[in-house]
């Protein structure tokens, strides 16, 4: 005889179907929120990669700029070091390394980290800044190649499991 609601037995069914679909659920959840991490991370990567090169587009298209006569050796290239000169203030000359407002610039690959200085002509001076944190960012490989006035630039990057490589032709208007 029943009257209203739901009997001992059927509440007891229904309990049990819940308990096992949030066993599933807190199954599930943990690697969903792993999986939503590691694209964050591969994202985060991408987004570095993509700013790192465009900084070295940047300065590859400065290359060579002489608001006079400066010479002829703005751009040299060596095993995971890029050297570049332009005239930032525009006075008609290249300001030595030694100058605070100097036109040297450098770009390398040190411990599997890309690092910048102003005011460098040689690869193995001292001084140099990291341009991404060690601790998130890992580079594989620095490479840049010239083919007459066109640069090749090609950074290949590791954050966790994800490796990533960005490549850019550039076009050096001023060597």
């Amino acid at each position: 005889m029943k009257t209203a609601g739901f009997s001992l037995l059927e509440m007891l069914m229904a309990m049990a179907i819940g308990a096992v679909l949030m066993v599933s659920a807190g199954r599930f959840l943990p690697l969903l929120l792993g999986e939503n991490v590691g694209l964050l991370q591969r994202a985060q990567l991408r987004q570095e990669l993509q700013q790192i090169i465009a900084t070295l587009e940047k300065a590859v298209r400065r290359a060579g700029y002489c608001h006079g006569e400066c010479g002829n050796s703005a751009l040299t290239l060596s095993e995971n070091c890029l050297l570049l000169r332009w005239d930032e203030n525009s006075n008609g000359q290249w300001d030595g390394v030694n100058q605070a407002a100097s036109d040297y610039y450098g770009y390398r690959l040190r411990l599997q980290q890309l690092e910048m200085q102003r005011g460098v002509n040689d690869c193995r001076a001292g001084g140099w800044e990291r341009l991404s944190d060690p601790a998130f960012l890992t580079l594989e490989q620095f490479s840049v190649t010239r083919q007459q006035r066109q640069i090749h630039l090609r950074l290949q990057g590791r954050a966790g499991r994800w490796l990533e490589t960005v490549e850019s032709w550039v076009e050096a208007e001023n060597l």
